[in-house]
């Protein structure tokens, strides 16, 4: 795929994501740790769940992004088998159907608590999200698959840069369609 159109569909989701977090700033606390039923998550808790991959994946591309290699003009993105994987498996089925197909559970250290302080969440959610929109534009000007990125559940694996940040991102995506569905049931929003 070329790099360019890869990127300008990663930050236009990542910019549809942070309308949904605005939307969430403006609700109250009670309705932003309000579970739909018993051990469903708030949409806090969703929130928080990805503000956790958020502090393990930006700092890591930030801090490798410089030692990838440089483009000029245009140029292709291939992802790795292993990384569309983890994409595919994120929101193929929510870009295709407009809905979550594969349910998943939170692996450890992802799981958030039950009462959150739901502002602080979207605050820290939305300046992530604003440093992943500075590191999508930083990212035009590299070759994405010339630096590997640790994955969270076993560090020794690695995928590229560009596969992280579309799993990120599709993750993102993912939970967002989850909180737009409760935003409809509570008619909130």
């Amino acid at each position: 795929m070329n790099n360019t159109e890869l990127l300008h569909q990663l930050t236009a989701e990542v910019k549809d994501v942070l309308q949904t977090a605005q939307k969430l700033a403006r609700l109250d606390e009670t309705t932003l740790n309000m579970q739909p039923a018993p051990g469903k998550w708030s949409m806090a808790q969703v929130i928080e769940h990805l503000n956790t991959y958020n502090r393990y994946y930006l700092p890591l591309v930030a801090k490798r992004m410089p030692a990838a290699r440089k483009i000029q003009g245009t140029a292709t993105y291939k992802a790795g088998w292993l990384g569309d994987y983890f994409v595919k498996s994120m929101y193929s089925d929510v870009k295709t159907k407009g809905v979550i197909a594969n349910k998943m559970s939170a692996m450890k250290g992802h799981i958030p608590e039950t009462l959150l302080n739901g502002k602080n969440v979207i605050a820290e959610f939305m300046a992530d999200g604003e440093q992943l929109l500075q590191l999508l534009d930083a990212a035009k000007q590299v070759d994405m698959s010339s630096v590997k990125i640790p994955i969270t559940i076993a560090r020794w694996i690695k995928i590229s840069m560009g596969d992280a940040l579309r799993f990120l991102i599709a993750h993102m995506v993912r939970h967002m369609h989850q909180i737009n569905n409760l935003l409809v049931s509570e008619k909130v929003g």
